[in-house]
This record gives C-alpha cells, structure tokens and sequence, in this order.
C-alpha cells in the first residue's frame, strides 16, 4: 500500500501540472488573440483612412516615410499655398505627415461641418508636440477637461466682466507711448515693443499684476519668463522618431521644455499664494455690501474662487491655465497689433479713416478711450479685421474625427486628422475678390455682402474657439488707437516688404518695421 500511494500521489501531481501545462497556454494565446483584436481595432481607422486617402483625394507630392513633412521648411510655404493650393487641388486634398494622413479642408461649409460641430473636440494628434511647453490649459487639454474648464472660466470673459480692463488696456497703451516716444530711432522694429506691452496687459489680467507693481519686480530690461521658452513642435515634426514619446522624453530638448514648465509653473505657484493672500485681506464684511462692479478681477483671482465653489477644480488647474494664457496670449494678439499698424502705414487713405474717426469721437479731447469710445472706432475694427484676414496669427488649426462625417462628396473615416487652414480659406477668390488686397470694406458691417460665417475664423470657429477673443479685440483697438492718435505711421524703404515665417504663430522674419512722426 505505501508503494501505492506513492504512485498515485505522483501520477496526481503530473496530471495537475499537465493540466497547469494547458491552462496557462491558453491563457497565453488568449492574451495574444486580445492584443491583436485591439492593435486591429486601434488601426482599423488608419487603415479606412489611409484606403480613403488613397482612393479619393490628390494632394502634394510626398517622399516615403517622411512624407510632406520638409514643406515646412519651404520659407514660401504660406504664400505658395494660398496662391496655387486651391486651383492645384481643390477644395478638400490631403498630406502626409510622415505616416500620418492628414485631410485639408479649405471650403467654409465643409469646415463648418468639422468645426461647427459638438462631435468633433478633440484636438488632432500635433497639439500634443506642445504639452511639455504650454501644458493642459484649455488650448490643449482633454475634451471632457475643456468642457468642465470652458463652462467655469466663460464668465470670465463676459463683456461686462471684460469692460473692467479697459483701464488696463489704456494703461499699456500708454506705457508703450511713452518708450515709443523714448527711443532715440524713429525708424522702429514695432516687434519688441508691442509684444512687451502685451506681456505686461497680460500680467494684469491673467495674474492680477499691475504694471506699477511689475516694475518694482524687475528692471525695464529684463526680459518676461514667459517669453523665454523654445517651441519644439516644428523640430520634432520634422523628425518622426521623436514623435515616439518614449524617444522624446530623453532628448536635451524635452528636457529643456520641461524644466521651463516647471519653472513657469513654480512662478504661478508664488503668484497664486501672493493673491491668496490678498484675498484674504480684501474679503468684505458680511455685514457690509461692497460694490466691486468696477474691480478689475483677474483669471487667477477668478479661477482660486471657483475652485473653492467646485472642488474638480484643482491648484494643478489653476497652475496650468494660467501658464496657458500667459504663453498662448502674447504671441497672437502681439502679432496682429504689429500687423495692423504696419498694414495702416503701407495705406495712408485708411490710416487717415481712421484718425478721422478717432477725432470724431474725441472732438479734440485728449482723454483717454472709454469702453464706449472702442465700441464706436468701427473703420478701425475693419481695419483690424482685414489684417487678421490676409495674416491670422494662427493660420493653422486642426480636429480629430470622432465618427464618420460627410463633407461635400465624401464620408472621412473616424479617426482622421483634419487641419484647417484660414491663411488660405481667407484668401478664397470667389469670397473675397482680389483676395491678397488689403481692402478693410470688406468687414464694413453697413455692407449687405452675404457672406459664409466660416469664410473667415481667425480666432478659430464653433464650440472650441478662443475663449478670448473678444478680449483681444478690446486690447487691439485700444493699443492701436492710441498709437494713431500720437503718431502719424509709414513705412521704412527697404523694409516695406513683409518677410513671414511660421512657428505655429505667424511671425516676421526681420521685424515689423515703421517709420513714426509724431502728430503733435
């Protein structure tokens, strides 16, 4: 019997590790079958992209692997594509980015299909180049994040919320005068100086820093930190193995980007405290009624106090979009500012409209503008307008489907990236004839002219566009109508000629430069 058992207790366990032999097998190959149903599903929608892409639509000529990629460094891409792109290959026509299919839609109706809609949120996969720099404000974040952040910070941006900084505009505006008035040169790159005053307007708004205060921070020279960062996008696209995170993250490059961040954030952190603590001082009685209608109340001081009504808000929130609106601010408006006033130089009868109506308003007074006064300088808003028509600072936007959608004659599959772009839209002939004519009638709002609303989105269109963009347009006429009433504005000879580059914001390649004389 002891014999017995022994060969029973081994032939047990055989059979158990038989059966363990078989039973972890399986589960390999199940394991195996479900990774290759998921990279089939994750890639099912590149495929019907890339067969659509194949099938349908024509576009530039592309080098294997990299794709159109090099485009980027052709220094005439912008005005080649606005002036044969369209008449090459329609409207709807695709690139590759390396491997990736993208789809370029130019027609205003079709855009306003992608863009118009509530399905199609989410930014395509080239925003995510930004992350390590700007970060996860609204701009960049996640679509269920920017539903809840949209919803809390759009009161922020009321009008009658906004009408409160008209002072600061006006504040800026003045500063710049005066080191305008300063320099020694008269000829003048407008580069600097503007963007300076956008930076200091911005501190204001964004953190609750008056200029007053930020002088006593640091020197006249002494450069914003949030002009100091390095965009990397554009190095990246041209090199597909970093598109790999993984890759990325242990270049000196990603390296240097988040340092940066952290250092931003680190100075948002100290603003946020120091206005903490302000808060806390300035809190009114509830015995008393205090009327802070006419309280400049900044996006940091605005966002502490929602967070304290909403707990999805969170400091890291906070941190972020302020870091956001610092970075994604200045560029933009500072451009279209510069752009305005040297387009107003090159035409002397507009600029003449202009300070025209400026002497309407003011009847020889030499107050500063109210709120109402910006609201009436309308030969100025067209003005700005057309500039921002021929040169949007952001001339490139871009969507990710979410579903299948038609547009015009095709259905795009889900999952496609599609990009938009406004510096060619808005050169459109049989929207805008003579297209690369700087002629601000076209925005006169008296004009009967039926025009699609998505012929011209500057600050992008539909549910997801600039939460700012009212703003800007305060900051912008305010700047710009004090500079005309202290300068007459013209061009410089040899320098007439703008020399655009792109890094994801319209820039200048030598400056934005004018001649000024001073009117009185």
């Amino acid at each position: 019997y002891p014999a017995y058992g022994c060969r029973r207790r081994v032939e047990t366990r055989r059979d158990a590790e038989d059966e363990w032999d078989f039973n972890e097998s399986h589960a390999w190959a199940c394991v195996a079958l479900l990774a290759v149903l998921y990279a089939f599903r994750a890639f099912w929608n590149y495929f019907r992209t890339v067969k659509f892409i194949l099938t349908n639509l024509n576009g530039p000529p592309a080098l294997p692997l990299v794709g159109n990629c090099r485009l980027v460094t052709d220094k005439d891409l912008l005005q080649r594509t606005s002036h044969t792109r369209y008449d090459m290959y329609g409207t709807i026509f695709r690139i590759w980015l390396t491997v990736f299919p993208v789809v370029i839609l130019l027609e205003p109706a079709d855009i306003q299909v992608v863009l118009g809609s509530t399905k199609h949120l989410e930014k395509n996969v080239f925003y995510s180049f930004l992350h390590n720099l700007v970060g996860d404000g609204l701009v960049l974040s996640d679509v269920d994040r920017w539903k809840i952040h949209r919803k809390i910070l759009q009161p922020a941006f009321n009008m009658n919320i906004l009408n409160r900084f008209t002072d600061t505009f006006i504040d800026g505006a003045n500063r710049l005068i005066r080191k305008l008035m300063n320099s020694a040169e008269k000829n003048i790159d407008l580069t600097k100086f503007v963007n300076d005053s956008v930076v200091n307007i911005l501190n204001e708004i964004v953190f609750g820093v008056t200029m007053a205060s930020k002088e006593q921070r640091q020197t006249e020279d002494e450069e914003s930190p949030f002009r100091k960062g390095q965009l990397t996008a554009l190095y990246r696209l041209m090199r597909p193995w970093l598109w790999v995170n993984r890759i990325y993250e242990m270049t000196a490059a990603a390296k240097r980007e988040k340092a940066f961040h952290a250092e931003l954030l680190t100075i948002c952190k100290k603003m946020m405290d120091e206005r903490r603590e302000v808060i806390g001082k300035t809190k009114p009685d509830v015995n008393h009624e205090v009327d802070d209608s006419q309280r400049r109340t900044s996006i940091l001081e605005f966002m502490i106090e929602a967070s304290e009504k909403n707990p999805s808000i969170t400091e890291n929130d906070i941190l972020n979009e302020c870091c956001a609106f610092m970075l994604v601010g200045q560029d933009a408006v500072a451009f279209a500012i510069t752009i305005t006033m040297f387009l107003l130089a090159a035409h002397p009868e507009w600029q003449q409209r202009c300070v025209q109506e400026l002497e309407d308003i003011f009847e020889g007074d030499s107050r500063s503008p109210t709120t109402d006064d910006l609201r009436k300088m309308r030969c100025l808003e067209m003005c700005i307008k057309e500039s921002l028509r021929l040169y949007p600072s952001v001339p490139v936007f871009g969507r990710k489907l979410r579903e299948d959608t038609k547009v015009g004659n095709y259905v795009i599959p889900a999952g496609c990236e599609v990009m938009f772009l406004p510096y060619v839209t808005h050169r459109l002939p049989h929207f805008y004839p003579d297209p690369h004519t700087f002629d601000p009638t076209r925005f006169d709002p008296d004009s009967n002219e039926n025009r699609h609303r998505y012929a011209y989105f500057p600050f992008s269109a539909g549910p997801r566009n600039c939460i700012g963009y009212k703003f800007a347009t305060l900051e912008m006429k305010a700047l710009i109508s004090v500079v005309l009433r202290n300068f007459h504005l013209s061009t410089v000879p040899g320098k007439d000629e703008l020399r655009l580059k792109y890094r994801i914001t319209l820039r200048a390649q030598g400056g934005v430069w004018v001649n000024l004389r001073p009117r009185y």
